[in-house]
């Protein structure tokens, strides 16, 4: 895809991003957030080589020369979300090109390629002081998600005063393997009351071949999976330059419920974040979902500065 951005950028072509543009998108980047992030986006070139078709990976080229990129994946089940979408991880262009329509066209490509394939909403987070990109989701038609975007600061939790809170705590809790998947799809199943095993078997890839850290978990009883809590560990997306935990999702087996099975997997994800100097864990949620809501605001978990956007790029049937 050509188009004439102006008498400075006299040609722009859209395609797709290739290995050999690996260096001038890191020198973009650190030039933008004055920090390279060299790692993740080695993780997102990789992953993407991996599966082609999860990743939606474009670069913005005038006269031979990148002066932009754009980094999205396919995404559908987080966070409890119904639709499949396509999530904006990282976009960037060069100073002299931020004014000429470079990220737009970059944008509309997106579109044209989500639509091609049949996914409706494109999704982003952005920290609401960042006014740059703040007005470049404006010109694009993103609006504000009715979504909350969850943090909690990365401190040790204390240990229980008494024997009664020891008891509820869950009896096991280990690093997830990639063999308790069958068990994680079944509690998910169970809970959800929907066969999510594509979407749970990109997450458990996510979390263990993707995540710069392991730090996803699961809670046994007897030497069964009763639970688990899926997260992730990068330095990129969204603009984070900082290491950051996403929480994707958490599961309880219902025969498990109400003995204190996430807090405990999550206190485990709590005290392995502090030892890795991990600062945030971040989550997103619906708004109206109150329980999840009470459950993670009893656990330290508050509003942070970053907010949630989308865009509709095909209508619902």
């Amino acid at each position: 895809m050509t188009f004439i951005a102006s008498q400075s950028l006299s040609r722009v072509t859209v395609r797709p991003l290739v290995t050999a543009d690996f260096d001038a998108v890191v020198a973009l980047d650190q030039g933008a957030e004055r920090a390279a992030r060299r790692g993740y986006f080695d993780r997102r070139l990789a992953a993407a080589q991996r599966h082609p078709k999860r990743h939606l990976q474009l670069a913005a080229e005038s006269d031979g020369k990148l002066v932009g990129f754009l980094l999205a994946r396919r995404a559908g089940g987080e966070y409890g979300q119904a639709d499949p979408s396509v999530v904006l991880e990282a976009v960037g262009v060069t100073p002299p090109s931020r004014h000429a329509g470079v990220g737009q066209q970059m944008v509309s490509s997106l579109r044209d390629l989500m639509r091609a394939r049949g996914i409706p909403v494109l999704r982003t987070q952005v920290d609401w002081h960042n006014h740059a990109m703040l007005r470049f989701l404006d010109a694009a038609r993103f609006f504000l998600a009715p979504r909350l975007v969850l943090e909690r600061r990365v401190q040790r939790m204390p240990l229980p005063d008494t024997d009664e809170a020891i008891e509820e705590m869950p009896p096991f809790v280990r690093m997830l393997r990639a063999a308790d998947f069958d068990a994680v799809a079944r509690i998910d199943a169970a809970v959800t009351n929907a066969d999510r095993r594509e979407y749970l078997a990109r997450k458990l890839e996510e979390a263990l071949d993707e995540s710069a850290i392991a730090v996803s978990l699961v809670a046994e009883d007897d030497g069964f999976v009763v639970g688990f809590a899926m997260a992730r560990v990068d330095y990129g997306d969204f603009g984070h330059i900082e290491p950051v935990a996403e929480l994707d999702t958490i599961g309880i087996s219902p025969g498990h419920a109400h003995r204190g099975l996430a807090r405990g997997l999550l206190t485990q994800m709590i005290d392995n974040l502090s030892a890795l100097h991990v600062e945030r864990l971040e989550t997103e949620i619906a708004h109206d979902d109150l329980a999840l809501l009470r459950f993670l605001t009893a656990f330290g978990f508050r509003p942070g500065a970053r907010l949630s956007f989308q865009k509709r790029v095909l209508e619902r049937a």
